[in-house]
């Protein structure tokens, strides 16, 4: 099955992150490319200080302001399409688009991901990016607007052998679990199942302040540990063999349940952190599926929170 992903280019080094990392981790024996970047017509500034910019008098330093970001432009996509080149995509598999801006950055790059894609990768941040902000005003914009196709937010230098699955049984994670051996299977890509079961524990993470007795809330705890591993380990061994079914190696694959969080969100996060692991697929919306929001809590707060690895969110 051949995968077709749209790479959104501004020549940051965000962006340039973005697609190296695709390079690494999508496989090129299955995957197209298409670099995409929307020129501006003229400076932003312009509109700061002219209602219709458009119609400036100095039109022939603006032609030239066009000529030299054009120049730039088509230097930075052909350097960024060597990264496929060399990861051994064939050229023509790895295809530049730049286009004038229409209706504005973000619109621009919805519209075209709507043409057929798999899915679509932007860095975290662009040039105008604040640093001390999570996310930049495209990529923010973006995780609201797409919703048909994964979305893949990268951090700054991830990873990219291990693939940790947020697994609760959801459509969204099923759909994960059915993205990833479509990628991945036959590759040496380490699929890691992982499934949160939130503590009544108001500490994160593996302490637990309860004395070995017992202990009303020592023996709820207990309890509900059990509850989701007698729920949840026959799911995780049904995905499991899902994945080996799609041509995922047993040896590629390992599952379990990851106790003493209180935000599924924080435990996939400090996970990928402590194991050194670069990819997290998350589904759009958890086993609620509150059709209020544009995107579940957990994946939402994914995206704010995990600068250095690559977050795919999966509808």
């Amino acid at each position: 099955m051949k995968h077709k992903y749209l790479i959104a280019i501004d020549g940051s080094d965000a962006s340039v992150a973005a697609a190296r990392y695709a390079a690494a981790v999508l496989p090129s024996d299955r995957c197209e490319i298409v670099l995409f970047l929307v020129e501006y017509d003229m400076p932003e500034s312009f509109w700061d200080i002219d209602p219709e910019p458009q119609i400036h008098p100095q039109q022939e330093s603006m032609n030239e302001w066009r000529h030299r970001q054009n120049r730039f432009f088509t230097s930075s996509m052909e350097k960024i399409r060597s990264l496929f080149i060399e990861a051994g995509f064939p050229l023509e598999k790895v295809q530049i688009k730049i286009q004038r801006r229409k209706t504005g950055v973000t619109r621009d790059i919805v519209s075209e991901s709507m043409d057929g894609y798999n899915g679509l990768i932007a860095g975290r941040t662009g040039f105008s990016s604040l640093s001390r902000l999570p996310l930049g005003s495209v990529a923010r914009k973006l995780v609201s607007r797409i919703h048909s196709i994964p979305l893949v937010l990268v951090g700054e230098n991830p990873e990219t052998r291990h693939i940790l699955i947020g697994f609760d049984d959801s459509h969204g994670s099923r759909r994960s679990i059915r993205m990833a051996s479509s990628l991945f299977a036959g590759t040496d890509k380490q699929i890691h199942l992982r499934h949160v079961a939130r503590s009544i524990n108001p500490i994160s993470g593996n302490f637990y302040p309860y004395p070995a007795s017992m202990d009303p809330a020592e023996l709820l705890f207990t309890d509900q540990s059990r509850i989701h591993k007698n729920k949840m380990n026959p799911a995780l061994d049904k995905a499991v063999q899902i994945l080996k079914e799609r041509g995922v190696h047993a040896k590629n694959i390992d599952t379990a349940i990851i106790e003493g969080y209180m935000s599924r969100s924080l435990g996939l996060l400090d996970t990928a952190e402590k194991e050194k692991w670069g990819t997290i697929f998350v589904g759009r919306r958890g086993i609620s599926r509150v059709q209020d929001f544009f995107i579940g809590r957990v994946g939402e707060k994914l995206i704010e929170m995990a600068k250095q690895q690559a977050v795919w969110i999966i509808g």
